[in-house]
């Protein structure tokens, strides 16, 4: 029960840090509408309370994480009052992803959610090492990688495929 917890608590910052490293792996432009260290430091921030919950699943784990959370969701706040509805850069630079009050009711109903998660009798151990939960983070990480990378970039394939065939039709009806 615990392991679908922490998956519906850690997905979307795993898509985030994946998008992250994918694209300075990449060289892709950075469109977080603050500076280039602080999008450095909450991603580093994103991954360590992510690996807090899988490493070490505490009651502690959920409320740091759910504290990412609330702060992302007064980030998202301040850059909308400051900058407007621009492009956060959440998820990278193949999905288009807008500052907006969506987002910030995202980001509070995920706060509430790990507060939620992080009541004791959830747990029967308090503060232990959990090796499998890392391997479970790893597991994670490799299907948000297919979800940021592996679908936008299959949908591209397709399209492309359908415009190619379209011209070609004729030929592929008569065979």
């Amino acid at each position: 029960m615990y392991d679908l917890l922490a998956i519906s608590v850690t997905l979307p910052m795993l898509l985030s840090v994946v998008s992250f490293g994918w694209s300075r792996a990449f060289g892709d432009t950075d469109r977080f509408p603050g500076s280039a260290r602080l999008h450095a430091l909450l991603i580093l921030l994103q991954v360590l309370s992510v690996t807090m919950v899988y490493g070490f699943p505490s009651r502690f784990s959920f409320l740091v994480i759910s504290l990412l959370y609330f702060v992302q969701g007064v980030g998202v706040a301040y850059f909308i009052r400051k900058k407007g509805r621009v492009d956060c850069g959440c998820l990278g630079p193949q999905i288009s992803s807008k500052l907006g009050f969506p987002l910030i009711g995202f980001n509070l109903a995920m706060g509430l959610m790990g507060l939620a998660y992080s009541h004791p009798n959830w747990f029967a151990h308090r503060h232990s090492f959990d090796v499998t939960g890392l391997l479970m983070e790893g597991m994670m990480l490799l299907l948000s990688l297919f979800i940021i990378i592996g679908v936008p970039d299959a949908l591209h394939a397709i399209r492309i495929y359908r415009e190619i065939a379209a011209t070609h039709i004729s030929k592929i009806k008569r065979l």
